[in-house]
């Protein structure tokens, strides 16, 4: 007697305010194993199907549902609405994929500036070109204006480099980050810089890195007095 086959469909997709295409993997081939379990000499070759695993099958049915829930956010990132099973509008789901694409946007972002910033200061360590006041890669969301220090205000600065920690894959901690600014902007450090800047923007310079640095030695005393009350 032959035995059927049997098909696996995965959990039917809800419905959109208009048709979209899904692109769904053709399930890959199965092939047969067969176990040779005959004796060599007596030359009775047996061989046994080995049906498909269920940890096959269930891994092939999740990867199929993650292609559908990636249509279903690059629709929505379109503008389009989803719908539930019976065609009705799914007002719920479709505003918790949207507030997870803007959280989305939001990280990256907070990660582009850090990234940015960090750029910017390994081109200006790889040259020997004059610097001006707008040259130097302040810790600041925005560029202060021509020679303004006033920018540099501890809330500021803290906005700046704690942002990027917000980040759900984020590993870095706030005192490693602290840490690795101060070593950055350390007076002694930062004098290789200043010899680098042109005459007329020297001060500025020279007071601006102060105040990042008064600054930075807070949030490090900050930080210690925390986890000294924790």
């Amino acid at each position: 007697m032959s035995t059927k086959g049997y098909f696996a469909f995965p959990p039917p997709i809800s419905g959109t305010s208009r048709p979209y295409p899904t692109f769904i993997p053709q399930s890959p081939n199965i092939k047969e194993a067969f176990v040779d379990k005959s004796t060599p000499g007596k030359g009775n070759e047996t061989r046994s199907e080995k049906p498909p695993h269920d940890e096959e099958r269930t891994n092939r049915l999740h990867k199929e549902r993650e292609l559908i829930e990636l249509s279903e956010i690059e629709w929505v990132r379109g503008g389009g609405v989803l719908r539930d099973a019976q065609g009705r509008r799914d007002k719920s789901r479709t505003e918790r994929i949207r507030a997870e694409l803007k959280l989305q946007e939001e990280e990256k972002t907070k990660i582009g500036r850090w990234r940015d910033y960090d750029e910017r200061w390994k081109a200006l360590a790889a040259s020997d070109k004059a610097l001006s006041f707008a040259d130097i890669p302040w810790p600041l969301r925005t560029a202060p204006s021509s020679r303004d220090t006033d920018a540099f205000t501890l809330p500021a600065i803290s906005e700046f480099l704690f942002e990027s920690l917000s980040v759900r894959s984020n590993a870095v901690t706030k005192k490693s980050r602290i840490r690795g600014s101060i070593l950055r902007w350390h007076p002694d450090k930062s004098s290789l810089v200043v010899g680098r800047v042109v005459a007329e923007d020297v001060d500025a310079v020279r007071e601006g890195i102060h105040a990042v640095f008064h600054c930075l030695k807070r949030l490090q005393d900050d930080e210690r007095d925390n986890n000294n009350t924790v």
